[in-house]
C-alpha cells in the first residue's frame, strides 16, 4: 500500500525582475565575480571614439587586452616599429612596404604556430603566435607606418585586408607567403597544413566580415575567455567578458529589450556573449547544488544586465532543483517554504508545476502515514491521518480509496 513521493520535472542544468529581497537566496554567501568593468576598459573605449587611436595607444590596448600592461612590451614594439623604418631595405611604395612588414615579422619575431596563443606579449617574449595575435601586431606595424588596415574574421579565423585604391589586399599573418596569397602556391601549400583553415578570398563576402581595430584587438580577449572556461576558471571568464563589452560599448553594456545588435551572425555582440558567460556561471553553481548561490546571482545580474526569458530560466532550474532535493529528502514542508520565498523569481506556469509536485508529494505522504499506522493496527490514529489529509486534499483520488478501506472496515465492526 505504500508509496514513494514522485519527482517530476527531475534535477536538470541549463546553460542557458528584479526579485523580491525576501528570499531564501538571502542564505547566499557567495563570492561573486566584480560586475563593473576595469576603468581601462572604458577608457580606452571613449578614446576610440573621440579619434585618438594612435598605433601606439593601440599597442598599449593590445598589452592591456592580453592582461600584461607592461612598459618593456610597449618598448618592444617600439623598438620592433623604429627597426623597421630604420630598414635600408624598407621600399617606398606602400603595399611593397606592408609585404616587407609581413617578412620582417617572420624573419625577426614569430617563431610557432599555436592555435591558442592569442596573447600579444607572450607573442614578443615566446615567438608563439595565432592568427589573431600575429593579425593585431601586423595591423600596429603598419599603422606605425602610416598604412591603413582592417580586420578581417571568418567563422574561425582572422586576418588583415588593405585597402589599395580600388581593390583590397588581403594578408594572411600566420604565413611569410600571405600577402595577397590568392594565387600563391607556397602560400596554399603550407597554410592549411599549419593553421587548419582554410583561406576565405574576398569574393566570399558572405563568409567572413571586415571589423575595425578594437574589434579585432578585442578577439584576443575573446580567445582568452574561451581558453579561461577550458580551464574552469569560470568567474575570471565573467570579469574578463565584461571588460571586452566594456572596449567595445564603454558604460552601455546592458541590451535592452528590442533592441537591434550591432554586430552580424559572424561577430557575435559582446553583450550577448557577457551574458552568455553569466548563464555559464550559474549553470556551475547549481552543478555544485549550490542553488541558494545561483539565485542571488541571478538578483544581481538581472538588475544589472535585464533579459527577462534567460533570467527566469536560470531561476527556475535552480528552485527546481532545490524542491526536488527537498523532496527526496522527504522535507515536504522545506520544499513549499523554499518555493514560496522564490515564488518571484518564476513565470506564474512554473511555480504553479512545481506548486502541484509538492503538494502531490505532501498527499502521498498522508498516505503513506496512514498507511503506517493502519498496518500496525492503530486505526483510530490511522483514521486521524486520513481526515487531515482529506482536508487539506478532499479530491485526492488516493486517499479517497483509503477513506472506501476505514468506511468498509467500520461496516464490518
Amino acid at each position: 500500500m505504500k508509496q514513494k513521493p514522485s519527482i517530476a520535472l527531475s534535477l536538470f542544468i541549463l546553460i542557458f525582475f528584479v526579485f523580491s529581497a525576501e528570499s531564501f537566496a538571502q542564505n547566499s554567501t557567495a563570492s561573486f565575480p566584480r560586475l563593473s568593468p576595469d576603468p581601462k576598459a572604458t577608457e580606452y573605449f571613449y578614446i576610440s571614439g573621440g579619434g585618438q587611436n594612435t598605433w601606439t595607444k593601440l599597442a598599449e590596448i593590445s598589452l592591456w587586452a592580453s592582461g600584461d600592461l607592461s612598459n618593456s612590451n610597449i618598448e618592444k614594439i617600439s623598438a620592433i616599429s623604429q627597426a623597421i623604418k630604420n630598414s635600408p631595405d624598407l621600399p617606398k611604395n606602400f603595399l611593397e612596404k606592408a609585404e616587407f612588414i609581413l617578412n620582417y615579422m617572420h624573419k625577426n619575431i614569430l617563431k610557432t604556430y599555436s592555435l591558442h596563443q592569442t596573447r600579444i606579449d607572450t607573442m614578443l617574449s615566446t615567438g608563439r603566435y595565432n592568427c589573431v595575435s600575429s593579425a593585431v601586431l601586423y595591423m600596429i606595424l603598419c599603422e606605425s607606418l602610416d598604412i591603413l588596415t582592417f580586420g578581417v574574421i571568418t567563422k574561425d579565423h582572422a586576418f588583415i585586408k588593405i585597402p589599395a585604391g580600388d581593390t583590397e589586399v588581403d594578408v594572411e599573418t600566420t604565413t611569410a607567403y600571405g600577402f595577397d596569397p590568392g594565387n600563391r602556391k607556397e602560400f596554399h601549400d603550407q597554410f592549411g597544413k599549419v593553421t587548419g583553415f582554410a583561406y576565405v578570398p574576398a569574393k566570399n563576402y558572405r563568409d567572413r566580415e571586415t571589423v575595425g581595430s578594437m574589434q579585432l584587438i578585442s578577439l584576443i580577449m575573446n580567445n582568452r575567455i574561451a581558453e579561461l572556461e577550458r580551464q574552469r576558471r569560470w568567474d575570471e571568464a565573467v570579469v574578463l567578458a565584461i571588460d571586452r563589452a566594456a572596449l567595445l560599448f564603454g558604460d552601455s553594456l546592458a541590451v535592452m529589450e528590442g533592441e537591434e545588435l550591432l554586430f552580424t551572425h559572424i561577430f557575435k555582440d559582446p553583450r550577448i556573449e557577457l551574458l552568455d558567460r553569466f548563464s555559464n556561471y550559474g549553470t556551475i553553481l547549481l552543478r555544485a547544488n549550490k542553488e541558494e548561490d545561483c539565485i542571488r546571482w541571478v538578483q544581481i545580474v538581472s538588475s544589472l544586465y535585464p533579459d527577462r526569458e534567460r533570467w527566469q530560466e536560470l531561476a527556475m532550474a535552480a528552485v527546481n532543483n532545490r524542491v526536488n532535493r527537498f523532496l527526496r529528502e522527504k522535507k515536504i514542508n522545506e520544499a513549499a517554504a523554499f518555493l514560496e520565498g522564490n515564488k518571484f523569481h518564476l513565470a506564474a506556469a512554473d511555480f504553479s508545476k512545481l506548486n502541484d509536485l509538492i503538494k502531490n508529494n505532501r498527499a502521498i505522504d498522508y498516505h503513506n502515514r496512514f498507511a503506517a499506522a493502519w498496518n500496525k493496527k492503530n486505526f483510530e490514529e490511522a483514521e486521524r491521518i486520513l481526515n487531515e489529509g482529506l482536508s487539506e486534499f478532499p479530491n485526492n483520488s488516493q486517499l479517497l480509496s483509503d477513506k472506501q478501506i476505514t468506511d468498509k472496515y467500520k461496516q464490518y465492526q
